[in-house]
């Protein structure tokens, strides 16, 4: 392994140590983190490594370096929460089902709108793509016996993505790539019975008909009624 390898492995080991530490509340709003010396100590790193981890730590909103003061933990308002590692922390920790259910709204509202963008905005060939792995997606379910989740979690993934390209809004599309592994991780406590899966799969076909037809207002509305059934069967497994 070489020396570049190894040190970034030690400042995400660390970033992600010192991260859980603060959404789990050990190290609270307001307070420092310990100094350089004794991260260095603990976790038995570099002073370069903890200065990295440190910068990173503070590109996600978690912590800001104060003159005199020390490197003190922001408040969770301040806390960058679409951020992919942030995200997959905060399901670490957290209720798996009540995670996935946030999640779940706000794919609902950011995927609803690429949908009704892309209806009116894709192009011929970006239509095509959607529908292409709309079949993918398709013959992932066709067969009870065969089926398998991660085949079926890639395809549903990777239809839901064309349809955030092909909405040309770069910020959608952004924050869906950004929530990607997190809405994965978070998946993995999804209902794994094709009988439940296939409740949700006409609004897959209503979605993908309707860009394919042009029909802004019809891709919008299947979109946020598949996302609200979804919702609402989370809301009663919480229960």
């Amino acid at each position: 392994m070489n020396t570049n390898t190894m040190h970034r492995k030690l400042y995400e080991h660390l970033e992600e140590a010192i991260g859980l530490r603060i959404i789990k509340g050990e190290y609270t709003a307001g307070a420092t983190l310990p100094n350089e010396d004794a991260l260095c100590a603990e976790f038995g790193v570099s002073r370069g490594v903890v200065r990295e981890a440190v910068k990173v730590l503070q590109k996600k909103g978690l912590v800001r370096p104060r003159p005199k003061i020390g490197t003190q933990i922001q408040p969770e308002a301040q806390w960058n929460l679409f951020d992919a590692d942030l995200l997959v922390w905060k399901l670490s920790i957290g209720n798996p089902l009540q995670f996935l259910r946030k999640v779940t709204e706000v794919r609902g509202i950011i995927e609803s709108e690429a949908s009704t963008l892309s209806a009116g905005r894709a192009a011929a060939e970006e239509v095509d793509d959607i529908r292409i792995r709309f079949d993918r997606l398709d013959a992932s379910l066709n067969d009870e016996g065969t089926f398998d989740y991660e085949d079926y979690l890639e395809a549903d993934m990777a239809f839901h993505a064309a349809i955030l390209e092909a909405s040309h809004n770069e910020l959608l599309a952004q924050i869906g790539r950004t929530m990607n592994h997190a809405i994965r991780t978070a998946r993995q406590e999804d209902v794994h019975d094709i009988g439940t899966i296939l409740i949700y799969h006409p609004f897959h076909a209503a979605i993908m008909e309707a860009i394919a037809r042009r029909q802004p207002e019809a891709a919008g509305k299947a979109s946020r009624e598949m996302f609200a059934l979804l919702c609402e069967e989370m809301s009663r497994d919480a229960a």
